[in-house]
């Protein structure tokens, strides 16, 4: 292998060259470093599709920089692998690589429960490739961007991830008898854009959707404030495409069946966290936190206003200037530059409530802080994870939505789940925050926290694909061994494939066999 890619020898095909002409089987790295996955247990088999290079290896290719959208990127000196952080939807690279080097992976889909199709869609086809490259461009014989009407489409780049799903949707139809046998509901798909389950083609949305978005509102909206993933812009090409009617637009979620999944984040980010014990919450001396991205001359509407008006009201006196208004890039109601629906006027402020922007301190002020609020961004946030994984209660602030793996640690049998280490706040009341959080008695606190040091092993990602046998070893190492994000998929998708599909009976994960 030369800077990650790969040529087999001779006989050997795949993406990974692991199939064989012949049947041989592969050795997986698992085994040569004697370290199998702790979901080596599960009974549950999935095939790997071997997508043409248009949905994945060529997309590596085109990718402009080495480490843009990888997980883990070579180094070009070394000719070495390291964990990286290429893209906020690195999971697409992350998983793929994972189930390759699975003992779930059947080279026999006689013999697999689910299919699973690798597309590098949001990692890196939609950028940095879309728009910026000559091609791919599908849906036009030339790269126009008139204004107005169907005469743009498809400019988005959200078009035209719709388009390269279907493509990809196309092939495995016509190269494999899989899915029209089950119609797709036996295969899984990843969705992790900021609203990428609300642009999935209305032809795959029978499959298992993974997706970092869990909007399940009957009737949504698009609250992403980017244009080019506004999947409501075209009436046209919703119709033909996502659903039946953009006026009454159907779910971009379906709960029960799709499933939240966490991002990807290298392990410089949690991993010294589950190596050490976080402050009990009654010794935190904060109340609550939010740090990131406010809003500030971005269009109206990032975060559903809630960041904004978070800081508008919460916001330190002795700190902020305080103004009349929040500043917006536009707004297109009042044609302004400022929101004087959202004055910055600190109201609601009181000691102890930290709302502010990007801080080089936030790995301390999550740990100093009992409830770390969780706004959604432009789609979703990782706010959760970044709570749990400093023993911070996680306060939720997002209607109509579920977060990562919400349901799964039911599903697992563990007996919790999100009203167990977590707290919901309906939008309409962001107001009254700070009442909500003060009138939390201790003994709840302290069982909230309780529950988020159960949970926190699985929002990280420690049994990732990884060539370096000891730091994958002190990776799983870390926290509650064995316990992971992938772990905790393998459960979800069991209960998928038995509940759903009914597919052929097999025993279940019991992950509690795994507590120590």
């Amino acid at each position: 292998c030369d800077a990650g890619f790969c040529w087999c020898d001779a006989g050997w095909f795949g993406i990974d060259c692991s199939e064989h002409a012949a049947g041989r089987e592969a050795p997986r790295l698992q085994q040569q470093q004697r370290l199998p996955s702790p979901a080596a247990r599960s009974q549950l088999r999935l095939y790997v599709y071997d997508m043409p290079s248009e949905f994945t290896t060529r997309n590596l290719q085109w990718r402009g920089a080495h480490a843009a959208g990888l997980s883990r990127a070579i180094d070009p000196a070394s000719n070495q692998s390291y964990h990286n952080a290429g893209s906020l939807y690195a999971m697409e690279l992350a998983l793929h690589e994972w189930l390759l080097d699975s003992p779930l992976r059947t080279a026999d889909p006689a013999q697999a429960h689910l299919y699973y199709v690798p597309v590098y869609l949001s990692s890196l086809f939609m950028y940095p490739i879309v728009k910026y490259a000559d091609a791919p461009y599908y849906g036009r014989s030339a790269r126009t961007f008139d204004e107005g009407g169907d005469a743009s489409e498809p400019t988005q780049r959200s078009q035209q991830g719709t388009l390269l799903l279907l493509r990809a949707l196309r092939y495995i139809q016509g190269a494999y008898p899989f899915w029209n046998a089950s119609g797709g509901a036996d295969h899984v798909w990843l969705m992790l854009h900021d609203e990428g389950p609300c642009f999935a083609p209305r032809a795959i949305r029978p499959s298992i959707l993974l997706t970092h978005y869990g909007y399940w509102a009957a009737s949504p909206r698009a609250w992403g404030t980017f244009d080019d993933d506004h999947f409501l812009r075209f009436p046209g090409f919703y119709r033909r495409y996502l659903g039946d009617d953009p006026r009454t637009p159907g779910a971009c979620f379906t709960r029960g069946k799709d499933l939240v999944i966490s991002p990807w984040k290298t392990p410089t980010f949690w991993l010294r966290q589950l190596r050490s014990t976080p402050p009990a919450a009654a010794e935190r001396p904060g109340l609550a936190f939010f740090a990131g991205d406010l809003g500030f001359h971005r269009l109206s509407g990032y975060s559903h206003d809630l960041r904004q008006r978070a800081h508008g009201l919460f916001c330190d006196p002795s700190t902020t200037k305080k103004s009349n208004c929040t500043p917006v890039a536009y707004n297109k109601e009042c044609d302004c530059e400022c929101r004087p629906d959202i004055p910055i006027d600190c109201s609601l402020w009181r000691e102890g409530v930290t709302i502010t922007a990007h801080t080089r301190r936030y790995h301390r002020q999550l740990r100093e802080h009992q409830f770390c609020l969780a706004f959604p961004g432009d789609g979703w946030s990782s706010r959760v994870l970044d709570a749990v994984v400093h023993g911070c209660v996680p306060v939720i602030i997002q209607d109509e939505s579920e977060m990562f793996f919400e349901g799964a640690f039911e599903a697992a049998q563990l007996g919790l789940d999100y009203a167990d280490f977590s707290l919901r706040v309906r939008e309409a009341d962001l107001a009254s925050l700070v009442r909500i959080l003060e009138a939390v008695s201790a003994e709840r606190l302290a069982s909230l926290q309780r529950g988020v040091l159960r949970v926190r092993d699985y929002f990280v990602w420690k049994d990732v694909y990884n060539p370096d046998g000891a730091d994958r070893r002190s990776l799983l190492s870390a926290g509650r061994p064995g316990h992971d994000g992938f772990l905790l998929l393998v459960a979800a998708l069991e209960d998928r494939a038995l509940r759903l599909l009914r597919k052929r009976p097999f025993q279940r994960l019991n992950l509690t066999s795994f507590i120590p």
